[in-house]
C-alpha cells in the first residue's frame, strides 16, 4: 500500500492538507513504511477556492491509496475521494503510522 502524509518536517503529521508544499510518500512492506519520494504540491489559497487546483492536488497522490493530514476541506476531500484515495486524520509521527 502507498500513502502520501503532510509533514513540514519529515518526522510528525503535522500540517493541513490544504497548506502542503509537499507530499511524502511512503510504501508499506515487510519492515514497515518506506520512504520513496517526495512531491512538490501548491498550498490552496483560503481566500479563493479554486476546484481545478484541488483537482491538480489530488492527481499528485493519485496513486496512493491513503493520506495523512490534520484536517482536510469538503471540496479537498471530495477531489480525493473521487480517486479512490482514503484521508485519515492524523497527527502524531510519522514512523507510528499504522495500515
Amino acid at each position: 500500500m502507498r500513502i502520501a502524509v503532510v509533514s513540514s518536517d519529515k518526522k510528525v503529521v503535522n500540517e493541513r492538507f490544504g497548506t502542503a508544499k509537499r507530499f511524502l510518500i511512503y510504501e508499506q512492506t515487510g519492515n514497515g513504511l518506506q520512504f520513496v519520494g517526495e512531491r512538490a504540491s501548491e498550498p490552496l489559497i483560503v481566500e479563493f477556492f479554486d476546484r481545478d487546483m484541488c483537482e491538480w492536488i489530488a492527481d499528485i497522490i493519485q496513486d496512493c491509496q491513503k493520506v495523512y493530514m490534520t484536517t482536510i476541506c469538503k471540496a479537498a476531500e471530495r477531489a480525493i475521494a473521487s480517486r479512490g484515495i482514503t484521508p485519515v486524520i492524523y497527527q502524531g509521527p510519522i514512523d507510528q503510522i499504522t495500515l
